[in-house]
């Protein structure tokens, strides 16, 4: 009775993931169907640094509080804890975000940090009150975020700025929500106090997985990036990658989702490593084959803008597809508790991308810059395949 429990949950949380993604998706389908490529690959470019920029915010916590809280009390001050030093991180940026014009960003970063998908209060959820609980609150937060984004792009002419406006207006709304845990949980600063001499000891393998999440992060979005930095006009080439991408990203959902609902499987069972690398490999096959068919169709009937772009679509659903049998191998890494080489690993890949794209942009534009990706992606995959097979 309690395994199927524990399965009903995971499943939900894992059905909540696709939920979100489905909501995201609508966003970016009504966004490249209303608007000009210029405003489009400006959104998609603020959209990218703000996941990035966040995950320094958020420190890593989201990660330590899976991982090292066992009672129910520590669970609570390192949430806490975590909260607020997310806050002062936002609070001290603001003055160097200022010198740049970028301060607007700051309540969409925190939000992101503190309470959307990845985010510190989505993992406390997940320990502090279990796989259902954090499933509802991922389909409530995720349904709240993408109706804002909806109405500003359809009814408010909202359009490069639409994720910043989004976290702006709903980060002082879950502030309140968490304010309200601090409160149900009965904080009290004393015993905060003692939780934060265990809590400091641990911001160093906090501060190896923010070194960590950033490289990784930055190594997948290296592309956009490049792009925004050397081309002469980047926006509608940001357009046209990003949309591109975005629907070859579609893989991901496949490996992200049978992971998290298996995930207390893989931790307990040797073999089922295997098991689930044949489930993924197979549903990743067959949707690429569907994604490869489908793609000149909705740009023919749905997206004309878009129709330079079958070429590019191909060579970046090569590089999802290394990257998503790669997930399973990643994840794996964390769960043996291989952080360093873990960390090396995202750090070599992020300067060899960052390298392979310049040239590649040099030579080929932007598909030579989605070559360089899936090159990249490739490598990272055998590289990890290896580790994987020797660890494991």
């Amino acid at each position: 009775m309690l395994k199927k429990y524990i399965q009903k949950n995971y499943l939900l949380y894992g059905g909540s993931i696709i939920v979100a993604r489905g909501f995201e998706y609508v966003i970016l389908f009504t966004a490249a169907g209303l608007l000009n490529k210029e405003d489009y690959g400006e959104l998609e470019y603020f959209k990218k640094l703000i996941e990035v920029v966040s995950s320094i915010f958020a420190f890593g916590f989201p990660a330590l509080i899976i991982s090292y809280t066992k009672s129910s009390s520590s669970k609570t001050y390192f949430y806490f804890l975590a909260c607020l030093i997310t806050l002062i991180i936002g609070g001290i940026s603001m003055l160097f975000f200022d010198l740049y014009d970028l301060s607007f960003l700051i309540p969409a970063l925190l939000f992101y940090a503190l309470f959307f998908n990845g985010g510190i209060t989505p993992a406390y959820l997940l320990v502090k009150k279990g796989g259902a609980k954090a499933a509802y609150y991922k389909i409530i937060v995720s349904l709240a975020f993408y109706s804002i984004l909806f109405i500003g792009l359809n009814y408010l002419d909202i359009k490069s700025d639409l994720y910043p406006y989004g976290g702006t207006w709903l980060f002082p709304v879950f502030v309140i929500y968490m304010l309200y845990v601090f409160w149900y949980d009965k904080i009290v600063f004393s015993k905060a106090k003692k939780y934060w001499a265990l809590f400091k000891k641990l911001l160093a393998s906090s501060f190896t997985l923010v070194i960590s999440n950033f490289a990784n992060l930055m190594f997948l979005y290296t592309d956009i990036f490049i792009i925004k930095l050397i081309a002469e006009n980047p926006d509608p080439k940001i357009a046209d990658f990003s949309f591109a991408l975005n629907i070859a990203t579609m893989l991901l959902l496949i490996p992200i989702t049978l992971v998290q609902v298996d995930i207390e499987k893989l931790k307990q069972l040797k073999d089922h490593l295997q098991i689930l690398n044949k489930r993924i490999t197979i549903l990743v096959l067959i949707t690429s084959l569907i994604l490869l068919l489908a793609y000149p169709l909705l740009i023919n009937k749905l997206f004309p803008l878009y129709e330079s772009t079958i070429t590019l679509f191909y060579v970046l659903l090569v590089a999802k597809i290394f990257h998503s049998l790669s997930t399973l191998y990643g994840t794996n890494l964390l769960i043996l508790k291989k952080f360093k080489l873990n960390l090396y690993l995202n750090i070599s890949m992020l300067i060899l991308n960052i390298l392979l794209c310049f040239v590649g942009y040099y030579y080929f534009n932007i598909i030579g810059v989605a070559a360089s990706s899936a090159l990249t992606l490739a490598l990272r995959f055998i590289i990890l395949k290896k580790y994987n097979n020797k660890y494991h």
